[in-house]
């Protein structure tokens, strides 16, 4: 992800899971609001609860391998993706499918 299409700043966080829709599963929470910003804006926060440092960056990278994956560049959306201790459990691909998911749903409640 290029440094244009993340969310940096802990205000543009915070204001996203304060005003988002939020989808909740086992593997993720997944808040989404709309931006001015003309394209797809996504950040990432992965708990200490989900293992040390090593784990949390193993997680945030197999997470912004998704975002990539999936066709999202064009949305004009804020996404916040937080994954659970949960996520680990899981394979790739099933982990995919649930985010894949989680943004169709939100997707489709946020038009």
């Amino acid at each position: 992800m290029r440094k244009i299409n993340r969310l940096l700043l802990n205000s543009d966080f915070t204001r996203v899971l304060n005003k988002g829709i939020k989808f909740r599963d086992e593997s993720f929470l997944v808040a989404m609001m709309a931006n001015q910003e003309g394209h797809l804006r996504a950040g990432i926060s992965v708990s200490r609860k989900v293992g040390d440092a090593v784990v949390r960056v193993r997680v945030r990278r197999q997470v912004r391998a998704m975002v990539g994956q999936m066709d999202l560049i064009g949305r004009a959306v804020d996404l916040v993706i937080i994954p659970k201790p949960s996520f680990l459990k899981r394979s790739f691909s099933e982990n995919l499918a649930r985010l894949q998911t989680a943004i169709a749903t939100l997707d489709r409640r946020i038009k």
